[in-house]
């Protein structure tokens, strides 16, 4: 099903289309997707291919299909329509790789997997990210920004839940995620927003909501340090893909 509708991802691509630029929303969403796809492969492995986790990873990965369609509907000159083509391609890559852990499948870790679907999430997340500075801004860029690094900061905390070398340095030239700076800044964004869209009552109840799913996760954060902690990765799973569902519901 994942090849069929990105072959027809890649024929879009193909059509004259008369539309703005990147949308800001647009790219922001689809790496919250990118790094929930990751998170998704990860979750294979937590509870060993369980039915429900594969249903929702395609239901993910049919999400962030839409998106990617949306996406090359908006190129509106060669290096947009190069770089959408681009996405195709890695989106398709990073689908297909997703689906197939053999930690879950098998019960061994293999280094392979988790380098591929390391440098195929950095990559899109890397390819989107250079059209963001161009792109046409919209009313929810920096609410997805913030689902961004959830989502990013979720799917580390599952790799490293489920083998200690899966982490995003394995197959790339990241360094080590540093989960105490990234929650401060998380945080910090999270209290600015709150600040400055406090008139808005839909963006100030999905920021409550957030704010109540984030002291959940944040406890468990400073346990990583800790090779004896318990882990808690369907905490994260779940709240994570909760208010990625909620921000992507705020788009429509």
């Amino acid at each position: 099903m994942t090849k069929r509708i990105l072959i027809l991802l890649s024929l879009t691509l193909l059509s004259p289309l008369a539309s703005a630029a990147f949308k800001y929303e647009t790219l922001s969403a689809l790496q919250m997707e990118t790094w929930r796809v990751r998170m998704g492969f990860h979750q294979l492995a937590v509870r060993g291919n369980a039915p429900q986790d594969l249903d929702a990873l395609e239901d993910v990965i049919a999400e962030g299909s839409g998106l990617v369609d949306e996406l090359g509907q908006q190129a509106s000159n060669a290096t947009e329509k190069d770089s959408a083509a681009e996405v195709v391609k890695l989106w398709s890559a990073l689908s297909d790789r997703a689906v197939d852990n053999p930690l879950a499948s098998l019960g061994y870790a293999d280094f392979n997997a988790f380098s591929e679907i390391n440098s195929l999430t950095v990559d899109l997340h890397n390819e989107l990210q250079k059209n963001l500075t161009s792109a046409e801004k919209g009313g929810h860029d920096e609410l997805l920004q913030l689902g961004v690094a959830l989502l990013r900061m979720s799917s580390e905390y599952l790799a490293l839940s489920t083998f200690p070398s899966a982490g995003i340095n394995t197959g790339t030239k990241q360094d080590a995620m540093a989960f105490s700076s990234d929650a401060m800044a998380f945080e910090m964004h999270m209290a600015e927003l709150e600040k400055k869209r406090s008139a808005e009552p839909d963006v100030k109840r999905l920021l409550a909501t957030l704010k109540m799913r984030w002291t959940f996760i944040k406890g468990a954060i400073p346990q990583l340090d800790d090779p004896n902690a318990a882990r808690v990765p369907l905490l994260f799973y779940r709240y994570s893909s909760q208010t990625a569902e909620d921000l992507l519901a705020s788009m429509k």
